[in-house]
């Protein structure tokens, strides 16, 4: 084993009246390991990483089932989820031939305009509607942030992204 020029064997005591620098001073400097890709960081859970433990038998578990994590999520298939394009809209929101979107897709209507306060109201309705799962509340707030207050009661269009 060759030895290292930078190790210090640490020392038994700490001398009386000495600066708390100079202890630092006398520590060895810490050596780094450059990692490889298939090389685990300290710290880091094998078994969420897929590394085979099967020779450590304190942290084998015999599930019968092999290649699974069973804190993974259950992904499901995109196409079966509920989304804004494959579920009823609340207010029933389309969108006008000039462009935007109204509620029932009533077409002439002016293109809302939304003020500072309209984007904040809105804001806080979207965000509470999500939270209280409210669809509807979540959707007039779409539409009061992006339309104003004339988009919800239906006498604006309001602009689609």
């Amino acid at each position: 084993m060759s030895e290292n020029p930078n190790y210090f064997p640490p020392q038994s005591g700490v001398r009386e009246n000495s600066n708390p620098a100079d202890n630092l001073r006398e520590q060895p400097r810490p050596e780094h390991h450059l990692h490889r890709d298939s090389e685990l960081l300290p710290g880091s859970d094998p078994i969420a990483h897929g590394q085979d433990q099967s020779n450590d038998v304190d942290n084998r578990q015999d599930t019968g089932v092999t290649g699974v994590h069973h804190g993974a999520p259950d992904f499901q298939d995109p196409s079966s989820k509920q989304n804004a394009f494959n579920s009823e809209r609340p207010l029933n929101v389309q969108p006008t031939d000039h462009g935007g979107v109204a509620i029932d897709g009533q077409g002439g209507l002016p293109e809302g305009k939304a003020k500072l306060t309209d984007k904040v109201v809105g804001k806080m309705q979207k965000v509470t509607g999500k939270f209280m799962n409210k669809p509807e509340l979540h959707e007039k707030g779409e539409l009061r942030e992006s339309g104003g207050k004339l988009a919800v009661t239906g006498d604006a269009r309001a602009p689609s992204d």
